[in-house]
């Protein structure tokens, strides 16, 4: 069973990306919930997407160096999608809208929990 998980993952990095980015925002989203964190669902979603974005434009810089860039025009052809591929892409756009999606649905179940008890009757003194 878990040698199907890696390779599965291994097969589909973009997927597998994306499940690890769901998973990561949901982590991050509760310790920031427990430690009271301001919008705690939509921080979580855009750390994990900025990580995921520094991955892969770190990864591109790297190979446009070795191509004969100098540093700085490297470091801005990366920041700006240059040389990424369409699986460099998916392997940052993947993980990104599923961070959103588990912040998205994080947010929902807050919500309607938080309605729930705002609508709760209060026993005790009148």
């Amino acid at each position: 069973m878990f040698g199907t998980l890696v390779a599965f993952m291994v097969a589909n990095p973009a997927a597998s990306h994306a499940i690890t980015a769901t998973l990561e925002t949901a982590g991050m989203a509760a310790a920031m919930i427990a430690l009271r964190g301001p919008r705690p669902e939509a921080t979580a979603a855009l750390l994990v997407s900025t990580y995921y974005y520094g991955r892969e434009a770190g990864q591109r810089e790297h190979d446009i160096k070795h191509a004969g860039w100098d540093a700085v025009q490297a470091h801005l052809g990366a920041e700006f999608l240059y040389g990424w591929s369409l699986p460099n892409l998916e392997q940052w756009v993947a993980p990104t809208c599923a961070a959103w999606a588990a912040a998205a649905l994080i947010a929902l179940i807050r919500s309607r929990t938080m309605s729930r008890v705002a609508a709760t009757p209060k026993r005790g003194r009148s």
